[in-house]
Protein backbone atom coordinates (compact mmCIF):
# COMPACT_ATOMS: atom_id res chain seq x y z
CA UNK A 1 0.00 0.00 0.00
CA UNK A 2 1.14 2.95 -1.00
CA UNK A 3 0.96 6.48 1.26
CA UNK A 4 -2.01 8.15 -0.52
CA UNK A 5 -1.08 11.67 -0.19
CA UNK A 6 2.44 10.95 -2.01
CA UNK A 7 1.10 9.22 -4.68
CA UNK A 8 -1.46 11.98 -5.21
CA UNK A 9 1.35 14.34 -5.15
CA UNK A 10 3.19 12.68 -8.07
CA UNK A 11 -0.25 11.93 -10.22
CA UNK A 12 -0.62 15.44 -9.60
CA UNK A 13 2.65 16.39 -11.58
CA UNK A 14 2.48 14.11 -14.18
CA UNK A 15 -0.91 15.64 -14.76
CA UNK A 16 0.70 19.30 -14.85
CA UNK A 17 3.20 17.92 -17.01
CA UNK A 18 1.25 16.23 -19.68
CA UNK A 19 -1.34 19.20 -19.66
CA UNK A 20 1.72 21.58 -20.30
CA UNK A 21 3.16 19.35 -23.38
CA UNK A 22 -0.03 19.10 -25.10
CA UNK A 23 -0.37 22.89 -24.62
CA UNK A 24 2.55 24.29 -25.93
CA UNK A 25 2.81 21.50 -28.78
CA UNK A 26 -0.73 22.52 -29.85
CA UNK A 27 0.83 25.24 -31.32
CA UNK A 28 3.67 23.60 -33.02
CA UNK A 29 1.75 21.21 -34.86
CA UNK A 30 0.51 21.97 -38.76
CA UNK A 31 -2.38 19.37 -38.80
CA UNK A 32 -5.60 21.08 -37.73
CA UNK A 33 -7.19 18.11 -36.10
CA UNK A 34 -3.67 17.24 -34.37
CA UNK A 35 -4.36 20.44 -32.86
CA UNK A 36 -7.70 19.68 -31.90
CA UNK A 37 -6.70 16.15 -30.48
CA UNK A 38 -3.85 17.93 -28.52
CA UNK A 39 -6.61 20.85 -27.11
CA UNK A 40 -9.07 17.93 -25.69
CA UNK A 41 -6.07 16.01 -24.20
CA UNK A 42 -4.82 19.35 -22.25
CA UNK A 43 -8.35 19.84 -21.44
CA UNK A 44 -8.70 16.77 -19.54
CA UNK A 45 -5.28 16.54 -18.63
CA UNK A 46 -6.78 19.82 -16.37
CA UNK A 47 -9.53 17.90 -15.14
CA UNK A 48 -7.62 15.24 -14.07
CA UNK A 49 -5.18 17.57 -12.19
CA UNK A 50 -8.94 19.33 -10.40
CA UNK A 51 -10.10 15.98 -9.67
CA UNK A 52 -6.43 15.29 -7.86
CA UNK A 53 -6.09 18.03 -6.31
CA UNK A 54 -9.56 17.60 -4.61
CA UNK A 55 -8.55 14.40 -3.63
CA UNK A 56 -5.73 15.42 -2.04
CA UNK A 57 -7.42 18.15 -0.06
CA UNK A 58 -9.97 16.01 1.21
CA UNK A 59 -7.70 13.29 2.39
CA UNK A 60 -5.39 16.34 3.92
CA UNK A 61 -9.04 17.33 6.17
CA UNK A 62 -9.43 13.69 6.62
CA UNK A 63 -12.62 13.03 4.45
CA UNK A 64 -13.26 10.48 2.20
CA UNK A 65 -12.09 9.28 -0.75
CA UNK A 66 -14.01 10.88 -3.35
CA UNK A 67 -15.83 8.66 -6.08
CA UNK A 68 -14.87 9.60 -9.99
CA UNK A 69 -16.94 8.88 -12.94
CA UNK A 70 -15.93 5.58 -14.88
CA UNK A 71 -15.19 6.54 -18.18
CA UNK A 72 -14.57 4.06 -20.59
CA UNK A 73 -11.56 3.97 -22.91
CA UNK A 74 -14.25 3.97 -26.02
CA UNK A 75 -15.75 7.15 -24.41
CA UNK A 76 -12.44 9.34 -25.78
CA UNK A 77 -11.93 6.93 -28.86
CA UNK A 78 -15.40 8.02 -30.24
CA UNK A 79 -14.55 11.54 -29.75
CA UNK A 80 -12.18 11.40 -32.60
CA UNK A 81 -13.72 8.16 -34.40
CA UNK A 82 -15.22 9.63 -36.92
CA UNK A 83 -12.54 12.92 -37.98
CA UNK A 84 -10.57 12.61 -40.62
CA UNK A 85 -6.89 13.78 -40.14
CA UNK A 86 -7.15 16.97 -42.39
CA UNK A 87 -4.44 17.55 -45.58
CA UNK A 88 -0.62 18.78 -44.72
CA UNK A 89 2.31 18.44 -46.33
CA UNK A 90 4.18 15.25 -46.05
CA UNK A 91 7.28 17.61 -44.44
CA UNK A 92 4.88 18.46 -42.10
CA UNK A 93 3.40 15.37 -41.54
CA UNK A 94 6.62 14.17 -39.86
CA UNK A 95 7.17 16.66 -38.11
CA UNK A 96 3.43 16.33 -36.55
CA UNK A 97 4.14 12.10 -36.36
CA UNK A 98 7.46 13.02 -33.95
CA UNK A 99 5.17 15.14 -31.33
CA UNK A 100 2.38 12.43 -32.24
CA UNK A 101 5.16 9.79 -30.95
CA UNK A 102 6.34 11.57 -27.87
CA UNK A 103 2.24 12.31 -26.66
CA UNK A 104 2.04 8.22 -27.33
CA UNK A 105 4.91 7.99 -24.92
CA UNK A 106 3.74 10.33 -22.23
CA UNK A 107 0.23 8.45 -22.06
CA UNK A 108 1.87 5.08 -22.19
CA UNK A 109 3.79 5.90 -19.05
CA UNK A 110 0.95 7.02 -17.30
CA UNK A 111 -1.05 3.87 -17.84
CA UNK A 112 1.98 2.32 -16.60
CA UNK A 113 2.43 3.87 -13.44
CA UNK A 114 -1.32 3.77 -12.20
CA UNK A 115 -1.91 0.23 -13.23
CA UNK A 116 1.71 -0.65 -11.33
CA UNK A 117 0.20 1.38 -8.43
CA UNK A 118 -3.05 -0.13 -8.53
CA UNK A 119 -1.32 -3.58 -9.05
CA UNK A 120 0.04 -3.20 -5.35
CA UNK A 121 -2.46 -1.19 -3.89
CA UNK A 122 -4.50 -2.50 -0.83
CA UNK A 123 -7.38 -0.37 -0.36
CA UNK A 124 -9.90 -1.01 -2.61
CA UNK A 125 -11.06 2.49 -3.45
CA UNK A 126 -7.54 4.10 -3.77
CA UNK A 127 -7.23 1.11 -5.93
CA UNK A 128 -10.69 2.10 -8.41
CA UNK A 129 -9.37 5.39 -8.53
CA UNK A 130 -5.96 4.69 -10.15
CA UNK A 131 -7.67 1.92 -12.37
CA UNK A 132 -9.74 4.61 -13.61
CA UNK A 133 -7.21 6.77 -14.16
CA UNK A 134 -5.15 4.55 -15.82
CA UNK A 135 -8.41 3.99 -18.04
CA UNK A 136 -8.75 7.47 -18.77
CA UNK A 137 -5.19 7.56 -20.06
CA UNK A 138 -5.30 4.93 -22.04
CA UNK A 139 -8.61 6.40 -23.68
CA UNK A 140 -5.67 9.16 -24.75
CA UNK A 141 -3.41 6.99 -25.77
CA UNK A 142 -5.97 4.88 -28.21
CA UNK A 143 -6.99 8.57 -29.41
CA UNK A 144 -2.93 9.34 -30.18
CA UNK A 145 -3.00 5.93 -32.19
CA UNK A 146 -5.47 6.88 -34.81
CA UNK A 147 -3.94 9.78 -35.27
CA UNK A 148 -0.53 8.63 -35.87
CA UNK A 149 -1.97 5.35 -38.03
CA UNK A 150 -3.72 8.16 -40.34
CA UNK A 151 -0.69 10.26 -41.16
CA UNK A 152 1.79 6.66 -41.38
CA UNK A 153 -1.22 5.55 -44.00
CA UNK A 154 -1.63 8.56 -45.75
CA UNK A 155 1.94 9.07 -46.23
CA UNK A 156 2.99 5.59 -47.18
CA UNK A 157 4.98 5.26 -44.40
CA UNK A 158 4.92 1.58 -43.23
CA UNK A 159 8.22 1.76 -41.93
CA UNK A 160 7.97 -0.58 -38.89
CA UNK A 161 7.95 1.92 -36.25
CA UNK A 162 4.84 1.98 -34.76
CA UNK A 163 5.25 2.44 -31.42
CA UNK A 164 2.35 0.09 -30.72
Amino acid sequence: MYDVLKLAELAEKFEIEGYKFYTSKKQEVKNKSVAEVFEYLAQMEKEHTEFIRNLMKSLEEGGEIPEIPNQSASYFKSRYEEQKISETSPEDDITDLSVLRMAYLIEKDFIEFYGKAAEKETNEKVKSILTILRDWEEGHKKIIEEQIKAIIERNNLELGFYPF
